[in-house]
C-alpha cells in the first residue's frame, strides 16, 4: 500500500502498490497530492498552509482547510422493500440458479438508473434494484427533509396500488451518482452486496425471484398518489404509510397511534370542507355558530364530529363504527398503557380508506384493496421439548 497526502487539507489518500493516482482521470482525486508524507504528530496539530501546526500558533479565526475537489453529485438514497427490481416496459432482465451459484450475474447493472421523477415534478432518480435518490441540494440538503419526500412518493405508490414501507430517518443512506452514471451507496446494505457481489450465497438467492414492478405502472402509481394527496393539505404521508407499515408487521400500537394521527387529520379536513363549508347543514340566522363550531374543541371533539359526519352521511355507518371502536382502543392505550386489539386496529384500515377518498374525491379502491397481511410467527414443529432450555437457565440462578 502506498500514501500520498494532500497538501491543501493535509488528509492522506491511499492507493495498491503499483498504481499512479495521477494517471486514473477520477475527478475525485485531489491534484494536489504529494508522495512526501508529513505525519500529524498528535491529535494537539492542525493543518495549515501545507504543514502540521499546533493549536496554540494559529490565528484565533483559524478554519480547517476544505479540498478544492467538490463532493460530486452526492444524493440521499432509500430501497423498496421487499427486495424490488425496477425494470423498463420491454426489458428483460433475471438472474438464474445458476449464476446464483456461480455468483456470475451482472451486478454493475442493479444500481443503474432507469428512470427519473423529473415529469412528476421531482429531480429523483430511480435505480433498477430499486433505488430513489435525490440530490443533497435545494430542499433535500438535510436528511430529514429527503425522509420526508422519499415517504411522500412511497405513500403514494401505496395509494397507486404498489406495496410500499415506511422509511426511517437512519434508512435514509448517503450515497452518490459515480462518474459511470451508476448510483452509488456508502453504508452497507443487501443491496450494495448485491451490486458488488459480495453476498452470501443464501442471500443472493433472492434476486431469482424479486418483485418486479415496470417503470409506467410506478410512474402510473406515483402520478395517481401524488394527486391524491395533493388534494389534502392537512395530511402527513408519513404518518399514513407508518401505520400502514406496522399494521402489516403486527404492531398494534403503533400502527393504531400513527394511524389515528391521519383520522384526526382527516376529521378536521371533512369537518371544515363537508360539514361546516355545506350551508344546507346550519341555520341562517344564527350568528358566531360556525365560529364556535371551528374554534371550540372541547365542545366538538373528535367523537362528536364523527356522529355529525355521520349523520350527515358524509361518512357511512360502518365506517363510523369502526371509528368509535379504534378510538376506544386508541384512549385505553393513551390513557391507561393497554395495548390496542390487533383486529379492531384491522378493521380501522377499510374505515380510513374510506375517509381519504371522501376528502380527496379519489377512489381508494387500489389502497383499500391492499390488504392487510395476517401473518403470525410459529414453530415449525408441533411438538416441542425445552427440556435442555430449563436446564441451561437454572444453572444461572
Amino acid at each position: 500500500m502506498q500514501y500520498f497526502q494532500d497538501t491543501e487539507t493535509g488528509q492522506i489518500h491511499a492507493f495498491d502498490d503499483g498504481i499512479d493516482p495521477f494517471t486514473l482521470g477520477y475527478r475525485s482525486i485531489p491534484k494536489t497530492l504529494s508522495a512526501s508524507v508529513k505525519p500529524q504528530p498528535s491529535e494537539e496539530y492542525v493543518w495549515m498552509n501545507g504543514d502540521w501546526v499546533h493549536k496554540t500558533q494559529v490565528p484565533s479565526n483559524y478554519v480547517p482547510p476544505v479540498s478544492s475537489v467538490p463532493s460530486y453529485d452526492p444524493a440521499w438514497h432509500a430501497f423498496l422493500q421487499p427486495y424490488t427490481l425496477v425494470l423498463k416496459d420491454e426489458e428483460q432482465f433475471g438472474v438464474s440458479l445458476e449464476q446464483i451459484n456461480a455468483n456470475s450475474y451482472p451486478g454493475e447493472m442493479l444500481s443503474e438508473p432507469v428512470n427519473s421523477l423529473a415529469p412528476l415534478g421531482v429531480a429523483a432518480l430511480i435505480s433498477r434494484d430499486g433505488a430513489f435518490a435525490l440530490p443533497m441540494q435545494g430542499d433535500f440538503l438535510q436528511q430529514h427533509r429527503a425522509a420526508e419526500m422519499l415517504n411522500r412518493l412511497f405513500c403514494a405508490l401505496l395509494i397507486g396500488g404498489i406495496h410500499a414501507e415506511f422509511v426511517a430517518h437512519n434508512e435514509v443512506l448517503v450515497g452518490s451518482l459515480g462518474e459511470d452514471l451508476r448510483l452509488f451507496i456508502y453504508t452497507p446494505t443487501q443491496q450494495g452486496r448485491f451490486r458488488h457481489m459480495d453476498a452470501s450465497i443464501s442471500e443472493r438467492v433472492a434476486l431469482v425471484h424479486p418483485r418486479v414492478i415496470r417503470v409506467s405502472k410506478l410512474q402510473e402509481a406515483l402520478a395517481f398518489g401524488l394527486d391524491a394527496l395533493s388534494r389534502i393539505e392537512n395530511l402527513s404521508p408519513a404518518f399514513l404509510l407508518h401505520g400502514y407499515t406496522t399494521l402489516q408487521h403486527q404492531n398494534a400500537s403503533e400502527a393504531l397511534s400513527s394511524l389515528w394521527i391521519v383520522v384526526e387529520q382527516l376529521t378536521s379536513f371533512l369537518w371544515e370542507k363537508r360539514f361546516l363549508d355545506d350551508p344546507k347543514l346550519h341555520p341562517v340566522n344564527m350568528k358566531g355558530r360556525l365560529q364556535g363550531m371551528r374554534q371550540d374543541n372541547r365542545t366538538w371533539t373528535t367523537s362528536v364530529k364523527h356522529e355529525l359526519l355521520w349523520q350527515s352521511k358524509v361518512l357511512p355507518e360502518n365506517s363510523y363504527a369502526s371509528l368509535s371502536i379504534a378510538r376506544s382502543q386508541r384512549n385505553r392505550l393513551v390513557h391507561e398503557g393497554r395495548v390496542p386489539d390487533i383486529d379492531s386496529v384491522t378493521s380501522l384500515w377499510p374505515a380510513l380508506c374510506t375517509m381519504l377518498e371522501v376528502a380527496s374525491g379519489v377512489s381508494m379502491a387500489k389502497l383499500s384493496g391492499m390488504g392487510v397481511w395476517s401473518h403470525q410467527p410459529s414453530t415449525r414443529v408441533k411438538k416441542t421439548n425445552f427440556e435442555n432450555w430449563d436446564s441451561l437457565v437454572k444453572q444461572f440462578v
